[in-house]
Formats: structure tokens, C-alpha cells, sequence
């Protein structure tokens, strides 16, 4: 749930402009008469990524769940592509059930390490899936031990 949640985290984020920006640090005029605002890109800001957490977890719906066969693991895969190419569907079980505890799971995660998403998501942190669900919160420790492009 932690993977699918920052894989769809880093999806919202590309698509945004890379030219849109948002104003940060006080409009309060300074002695001087100067004022201590700065542009940043609007994709990775902390307005951007809060408003991100508090809508991604929808998007768990287009999710199943898939059980390796040879070590019985699940694992959860996408069920529609985001440009809409048809995807490979054999083993992968669809479901409300699925659905639903992969959403809970997902907003459970998202108010609970906001914080650490917010944190590696705004400095385009590399492997994020990584450092975010194995490293810092031993949520998929498992997940280290898999080839990456697998992942």
C-alpha cells in the first residue's frame, strides 16, 4: 500500500507544469519596505503534496491484488493504466475487499508519515518507495530484498 501510494503520489506530481510556481514566505512588508517572498515550483511545494494526500487515496480503486506464486506474497498492481494501454491482468484479484482495505491501508499511511512524504516528495528525493516504506518505517521491509525492476 505504501509503494502504490507514493508511485501515485510521483505520477500527480509529474504531471504538473514545471513552469507553475506559488508564492512562500511572509507578504509582511519589512522595515525597508522589502517583502521576504519566493517563488517555488508548484509540484513538489507543501501546499501542492497536502492537497495530493488528502485526495490520493481515491485512486486505490484502479488497484488489485496480485499473490506471487511462488512465495505466496501480495503485492499490489494497477489495474488501469493511467493513459489507458491495456494492462496484464492474469493472477490479479479485483475486488470491493481489495479496494477497500487497500484504501484504508493507503489513508492510514498518509496521516500517519505525512510528514516524512511531505518531507522526501518536496526535495525529489531519490527512491522515495525505498527510503519512505523500507527504511524509515519498516513498512515494506520485505520489499529490499527484491530486484528493482521488479519494484
Amino acid at each position: 500500500a505504501c509503494r502504490a501510494l507514493v508511485d501515485e503520489l510521483e505520477w500527480e506530481i509529474a504531471q504538473v507544469d514545471p513552469r507553475k510556481t506559488i508564492q512562500m514566505g511572509s507578504f509582511r512588508i519589512n522595515p525597508d519596505g522589502s517583502q521576504s517572498v519566493v517563488e517555488v515550483p508548484y509540484a513538489r511545494s507543501e501546499a501542492h503534496l497536502t492537497e495530493l494526500l488528502e485526495r490520493v487515496c481515491e485512486k486505490m480503486k484502479e488497484y488489485g491484488e496480485k499473490v506471487d506464486p511462488n512465495t505466496h506474497r501480495k503485492s499490489y498492481v494497477r489495474v488501469i493504466s493511467h493513459d489507458g494501454t491495456k494492462m496484464d491482468l492474469s493472477g490479479v484479484k479485483f475486488d470491493g475487499d481489495v479496494t477497500s482495505s487497500l484504501k484504508f491501508a493507503c489513508e492510514s499511511i498518509a496521516e500517519e508519515y505525512e510528514d516524512e512524504l511531505i518531507e522526501f516528495l518536496s526535495h525529489e528525493a531519490e527512491n522515495v518507495k525505498d527510503r519512505l516504506c523500507s527504511k524509515r518505517t519498516d513498512l515494506c521491509d520485505h520489499a529490499l530484498h527484491i530486484p528493482h525492476d521488479e519494484l
